[in-house]
Protein backbone atom coordinates (compact mmCIF):
# COMPACT_ATOMS: atom_id res chain seq x y z
CA UNK A 1 0.00 0.00 0.00
CA UNK A 2 1.02 3.40 -1.07
CA UNK A 3 0.13 5.32 1.56
CA UNK A 4 1.74 2.57 4.55
CA UNK A 5 5.30 3.07 2.86
CA UNK A 6 5.01 6.65 2.44
CA UNK A 7 4.15 6.46 6.44
CA UNK A 8 7.10 4.62 6.94
CA UNK A 9 9.48 6.96 4.39
CA UNK A 10 8.19 9.97 6.66
CA UNK A 11 9.30 7.99 9.81
CA UNK A 12 12.73 6.55 8.68
CA UNK A 13 13.42 10.36 7.75
CA UNK A 14 12.93 11.21 10.78
CA UNK A 15 15.16 8.80 12.31
CA UNK A 16 12.24 6.62 14.00
CA UNK A 17 12.49 3.28 14.62
CA UNK A 18 9.54 1.46 12.64
CA UNK A 19 8.73 -1.02 15.34
CA UNK A 20 5.74 -3.82 15.43
CA UNK A 21 3.77 -1.76 17.51
CA UNK A 22 4.11 1.31 15.18
CA UNK A 23 3.50 -0.60 12.21
CA UNK A 24 0.25 -2.47 13.29
CA UNK A 25 -0.76 1.19 14.78
CA UNK A 26 -0.01 2.70 11.34
CA UNK A 27 -1.83 -0.24 9.09
CA UNK A 28 -4.96 0.31 11.85
CA UNK A 29 -5.05 4.08 10.87
CA UNK A 30 -5.22 3.62 7.30
CA UNK A 31 -7.83 0.80 7.24
CA UNK A 32 -10.11 3.36 9.31
CA UNK A 33 -8.93 6.49 7.86
CA UNK A 34 -12.58 7.39 6.97
CA UNK A 35 -13.60 7.30 10.59
CA UNK A 36 -13.16 8.83 14.26
CA UNK A 37 -11.12 5.49 15.75
CA UNK A 38 -11.84 5.85 20.06
CA UNK A 39 -8.58 5.78 21.96
CA UNK A 40 -9.83 2.37 23.43
CA UNK A 41 -10.67 0.70 20.11
CA UNK A 42 -6.99 1.27 19.14
CA UNK A 43 -5.13 0.13 22.41
CA UNK A 44 -7.72 -2.92 22.33
CA UNK A 45 -6.56 -3.92 18.36
CA UNK A 46 -2.58 -3.09 19.05
CA UNK A 47 -2.48 -4.79 22.34
CA UNK A 48 -4.69 -7.95 20.76
CA UNK A 49 -1.52 -7.92 17.67
CA UNK A 50 1.68 -6.90 19.27
CA UNK A 51 2.99 -8.65 22.48
CA UNK A 52 4.28 -7.10 25.40
CA UNK A 53 2.89 -3.71 24.61
CA UNK A 54 2.13 -1.17 26.88
CA UNK A 55 -0.14 1.39 27.55
CA UNK A 56 1.93 4.06 27.30
CA UNK A 57 4.02 2.66 24.36
CA UNK A 58 0.57 2.91 22.41
CA UNK A 59 0.11 7.11 23.61
CA UNK A 60 3.81 7.49 22.67
CA UNK A 61 2.99 6.79 19.19
CA UNK A 62 -0.12 8.52 18.87
CA UNK A 63 1.46 11.19 20.25
CA UNK A 64 4.51 10.87 17.47
CA UNK A 65 1.78 10.38 14.56
CA UNK A 66 0.27 13.50 16.15
CA UNK A 67 3.57 15.49 15.89
CA UNK A 68 4.24 14.21 12.53
CA UNK A 69 0.41 15.41 11.13
CA UNK A 70 -0.16 11.68 10.11
CA UNK A 71 -3.44 12.06 12.86
CA UNK A 72 -5.44 14.71 14.47
CA UNK A 73 -6.67 13.93 18.13
CA UNK A 74 -10.13 14.60 18.81
CA UNK A 75 -12.36 14.75 21.97
CA UNK A 76 -16.06 13.49 21.10
CA UNK A 77 -18.62 13.84 23.29
CA UNK A 78 -19.80 10.22 23.44
CA UNK A 79 -16.53 8.39 22.13
CA UNK A 80 -14.29 10.63 24.42
CA UNK A 81 -10.72 10.54 22.64
CA UNK A 82 -10.28 9.78 18.88
CA UNK A 83 -7.73 10.22 16.45
CA UNK A 84 -8.87 10.63 12.83
CA UNK A 85 -6.62 9.90 9.53
CA UNK A 86 -5.33 13.40 7.85
CA UNK A 87 -1.62 12.74 6.45
CA UNK A 88 -2.70 13.74 2.72
CA UNK A 89 -5.94 15.76 3.02
CA UNK A 90 -5.65 19.45 2.25
CA UNK A 91 -8.25 20.63 4.93
CA UNK A 92 -8.67 18.93 8.24
CA UNK A 93 -10.60 20.64 10.92
CA UNK A 94 -13.68 20.01 12.60
CA UNK A 95 -16.89 21.56 14.11
CA UNK A 96 -18.21 19.40 16.91
CA UNK A 97 -21.28 19.71 19.14
CA UNK A 98 -20.75 19.60 22.64
CA UNK A 99 -24.48 18.18 23.61
CA UNK A 100 -25.48 15.52 20.86
CA UNK A 101 -21.73 15.06 19.83
CA UNK A 102 -22.32 15.77 16.07
CA UNK A 103 -19.41 16.14 14.05
CA UNK A 104 -19.24 17.95 10.69
CA UNK A 105 -15.50 18.38 8.92
CA UNK A 106 -14.91 22.00 7.88
CA UNK A 107 -15.00 22.80 4.00
CA UNK A 108 -12.27 25.01 1.82
CA UNK A 109 -14.60 27.64 2.10
CA UNK A 110 -14.26 28.24 6.15
CA UNK A 111 -10.47 27.28 5.72
CA UNK A 112 -9.65 29.97 2.97
CA UNK A 113 -11.73 32.91 5.58
CA UNK A 114 -9.67 31.71 8.67
CA UNK A 115 -6.56 31.57 6.30
CA UNK A 116 -7.05 34.86 4.94
CA UNK A 117 -7.46 35.96 8.44
CA UNK A 118 -4.19 34.60 9.48
CA UNK A 119 -2.80 36.45 6.72
CA UNK A 120 -4.61 40.35 7.53
CA UNK A 121 -4.08 39.74 11.05
CA UNK A 122 -0.39 38.25 11.57
CA UNK A 123 0.96 38.14 8.31
CA UNK A 124 0.94 34.30 7.91
CA UNK A 125 0.51 32.44 5.09
CA UNK A 126 0.31 29.23 3.45
CA UNK A 127 -1.29 27.68 7.01
CA UNK A 128 -1.71 23.76 6.88
CA UNK A 129 -4.69 24.01 9.28
CA UNK A 130 -5.67 21.64 11.56
CA UNK A 131 -8.67 22.88 14.21
CA UNK A 132 -11.17 21.35 16.19
CA UNK A 133 -14.06 24.02 16.87
CA UNK A 134 -16.47 22.89 19.69
CA UNK A 135 -19.80 24.48 19.99
CA UNK A 136 -23.48 23.56 19.97
CA UNK A 137 -25.01 22.83 16.91
CA UNK A 138 -28.34 24.49 15.51
CA UNK A 139 -30.66 22.01 16.89
CA UNK A 140 -29.07 21.74 20.63
CA UNK A 141 -28.53 25.41 20.61
CA UNK A 142 -32.40 25.84 20.40
CA UNK A 143 -33.08 23.57 22.60
CA UNK A 144 -30.90 25.30 25.51
CA UNK A 145 -32.60 28.27 25.06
Amino acid sequence: MKKHRDFISVLKTNNMRITPARRALIQYILDNQNTQIPLKEIQDFIEDRVVGVNRSSIYRNLEVLKNLDFIQELKLPQKGKCFQYIFDRNVHHFYICKACGKTNKGNNQLFEKIEKALKNVHGFSKANLSLVFYGFCEKCAKTSN
